[in-house]
Formats: C-alpha cells, structure tokens, sequence
C-alpha cells in the first residue's frame, strides 16, 4: 500500500481525541496529589519532633543554669517558658513533668502540634500531629 493511501486510510478512521492519555494522567496527578500530601504531613511531624527535641534541651539548660542562680524552682520553670516560647510560640511546657534533680539537672517535657494538611483535621489521627519531646540540661556555668 503506497504512502498517500495508508495515510487516507489513518484520516479517515477519525480523530484521535486522546482520552485515554488524558485519564492516565489525570490518575496519576490524583496519586502523585495524594503521596505529595502524606509526604508533607509526615515530613512535617519529623522536623517538628526533631526541632521541639532540641528546643526541649536548651529550655532545660537555661532553667538550670536560673535555678543555680536563685534557687528558686518558679524562676526556672518561668525561664523555661520564656526560652520555649522565645523559639516557637506554639512550643508548651507541662508544669508536672518540670522536675530539678540535685544535681540541676532540669527535666520537663516540651509538646507542639505540627502543621500537617490532613492529620490535625481529621479526628482519628488528629493526635498523631501532637509531639510531646522529653528534655533534659543541665548549665555548667
């Protein structure tokens, strides 16, 4: 068959509209739409755990080093509070768990919700978005 004829036979089988190419892709933006989403929500809740750890750890320092200084437990957990707060406004620090040991070891524990896009809106997983980090320093100053 020539070539002018196979492409009067192509023509005249109709238009090709795409419609299949166009649902695969669609699919996949609605998948690749959905992992993007999960990503963010569980690479939030890590950097949220890994920067309250280390936020944790200097509120418990400088509460330690203002116990040394007025040995006065209310002035450092005010310290605590004022360094948390000072490094995430959202950062709280539960007044039972705050403890000093002899040593001037203050250990308190330090909770922040992540910003997620789904976890904290629904209220099966809301409590995943919540991290709780236990800290602990001591000033050797």
């Amino acid at each position: 068959m020539p070539f002018l004829a196979r492409l009067q036979a192509v023509r005249s089988a109709g238009p090709d509209t795409g419609d299949i190419v166009l649902s695969w892709l669609t699919k996949i933006a609605v998948i690749f739409a959905i992992a993007g989403i999960g990503f963010f929500d569980a690479v939030s809740i890590g950097v949220t755990s890994s920067s309250l750890a280390d936020q944790g750890s200097y509120a418990a320092r400088e509460a330690s080093e203002a116990w040394q200084t007025s040995k006065n437990v209310q002035d450092a957990y005010d310290t605590a509070v004022k360094v948390a707060l000072e490094s995430n406004a959202l950062n709280t620090i539960d007044t039972e768990s705050f403890r000093i040991e002899d040593d001037n070891t203050v250990h308190l524990t330090i909770s922040r919700e992540a910003t997620t896009i789904v976890l904290n809106r629904w209220d099966r997983t809301a409590g995943w978005a919540r991290i709780d980090s236990e800290a602990k320093g001591r000033s050797v100053a």
